[in-house]
């Protein structure tokens, strides 16, 4: 078997919330008289740190206070959580992975008491041996240093382990933990940005886990 740990993440790649976030940047934008954005410009925009990325649809952090502002987007984003799907072929995907024996993760650059509340609320948990959020720690503690404790903490060889995301994030990730690196599409960054890594990248999960599951026979 190719790979004996697989890292998730979450926004974008297993819970489908794309249309979400792109809404309610919207309404903070709306609210400044600044242009709105499609789904298409927001995946050919999205990245990290999420100040940059606002800065370069319009935010002026000179004239108000960005963690205000990602406030806003937050607070909107968990009153309207729970009517979110996760992504299609999810459950069957990390189902099938578990029966195979495969040690599966979540890490998150959501935090973990808000991380917990949303993979319960999907009844998912069962399904991961690890479901890693930010800790509430100071700034610098970030998805790079979480992955890096979770490797830590997994007794599996970096060659066995590989990250599926959906974001130019998750690339940078897998650089700095050492693993391998794989992408889907329909989340938060179009796959023009993800194929430029270099990374194998796929239109879906399904897709995704007929790879692995190819690898496996």
């Amino acid at each position: 078997m190719k790979y004996k740990h697989i890292i998730w993440d979450w926004n974008g790649t297993l819970v489908n919330d794309l249309t979400l976030c792109v809404d309610l940047l919207n309404v903070s934008l709306e609210k400044r008289g600044l242009p709105l954005i499609s789904e298409n410009i927001y995946k050919q925009k999205f990245l990290f740190p999420i100040k940059k990325f606002y800065e370069t649809v319009g935010f002026d952090f000179s004239k108000e206070n960005f963690e205000s502002t990602n406030e806003e987007f937050h607070s909107g984003y968990e009153a309207n959580f729970k009517k979110l799907a996760l992504q299609p072929y999810a459950v069957e995907t990390i189902s099938s992975f578990k029966n195979l024996g495969i040690t599966q993760s979540i890490l998150s650059a959501t935090t973990q008491r808000k991380l917990n509340t949303q993979v319960n609320f999907f009844e998912i948990y069962r399904f991961f041996d690890n479901v890693v959020g930010i800790s509430n720690t100071p700034s610098g503690y970030g998805k790079e240093f979480e992955g890096k404790e979770l490797l830590r903490s997994v007794n599996i060889s970096l060659k066995d382990t590989i990250i599926i995301g959906d974001s130019m994030l998750d690339f940078n990730v897998s650089k700095a933990l050492g693993i391998d690196c794989a992408l889907v599409s329909n989340g938060h960054n179009n796959i023009e940005r993800l194929q430029a890594t270099g990374s194998m990248t796929f239109a879906n999960i399904q897709s995704f886990a007929d790879w692995i599951l190819e690898k496996t026979r």
